[in-house]
């Protein structure tokens, strides 16, 4: 085993954001290990887009930039590379909003997500994402603007694979969609990871599916760590349990969360 397969797949190190001269992360540090998935949860302007961003190379899109600290794949920085040359290196995104060509067909936007792949296997690859979301063969020709929220979110995940990333970034999947759709989409994803191995960096405003989900979960606040843990701890600990699962477990809205705002939950 070679030095870069040991070691772990990405690795964000002490790197701040900046938009304009508002500090928008501040010296975050993270890993995600080969086949792994990994959770950022926070409230809303805790940070989370912004590292996303910053890891898929979109930050510049933005009128953002890192101005300290480093991010490396697979050993090799990629701080400051374009996002095409990125998603070549192997890194797949999912954005918030979906996002998919509403004037193209499910088919069309699959093929989009093929670029950085080649010719070699396209189809192949097509057949394998009708496999994981079967109401894409059936939708196949339709106009992608056409689709439902949750199909809509499904072409955006395929679209993503067609690249055959070995990490995916995933930017709110759940956001707007009914609980079923979303439970949905998550079990497909569950078999993403174990017919694939991809790995997974997940930002979510559901926190409990993202915590059911992740093996491993940091918490943001003010563009910082506060706590990270395994997702069990997490979920085991009371205050995370109070902020974001609400004492019955269910979810609460990172944007309704005004005790949150109020009083720092995470100096344990």
């Amino acid at each position: 085993m070679n030095a870069e397969a040991a070691g772990p797949l990405l690795t964000v190190n002490n790197v701040e954001v900046v938009y304009g001269v508002s500090l928008a992360v501040r010296g975050v540090s993270f890993e995600v290990p080969d086949h792994g998935v990994v959770a950022l949860l926070g409230p809303n302007g805790a940070g989370k887009t912004s590292i996303i961003r910053a890891v898929s190379g979109l930050l510049s899109m933005h009128s953002g930039s890192i101005r300290e600290g480093d991010i490396h794949f697979l050993g090799q920085s990629i701080r400051g590379l374009a996002a095409d040359r990125i998603v070549a290196r192997g890194v797949g995104q999912v954005p918030e909003g979906r996002l998919v060509f509403r004037q193209l067909s499910v088919e069309e936007n699959l093929r989009v997500g093929a670029t950085q792949r080649g010719t070699g296997g396209v189809n192949d690859a097509i057949d394998q994402i009708y496999d994981f979301f079967p109401v894409l063969r059936d939708r196949r020709r339709q106009k992608a603007g056409w689709l439902s929220g949750g199909e809509q979110q499904m072409v955006a995940v395929g679209r993503a694979l067609m690249s055959n990333p070995k990490l995916l970034l995933l930017d709110e999947v759940s956001l707007g969609l009914a609980p079923k759709v979303v439970e949905m989409i998550f079990e497909r994803l569950g078999d993403v990871r174990k017919e694939l191995g991809t790995a997974m960096l997940l930002v979510e405003q559901n926190a409990k599916i993202a915590l059911d989900f992740a093996d491993y979960g940091y918490i943001l606040e003010n563009g910082k760590v506060a706590l990270e843990g395994t997702a069990d701890e997490l979920k085991s600990n009371p205050a995370v349990q109070e902020a974001y699962l609400g004492a019955g477990g269910e979810t609460h809205s990172y944007a309704n969360q005004k005790h949150y705002r109020k009083k720092r939950r995470w100096a344990l």
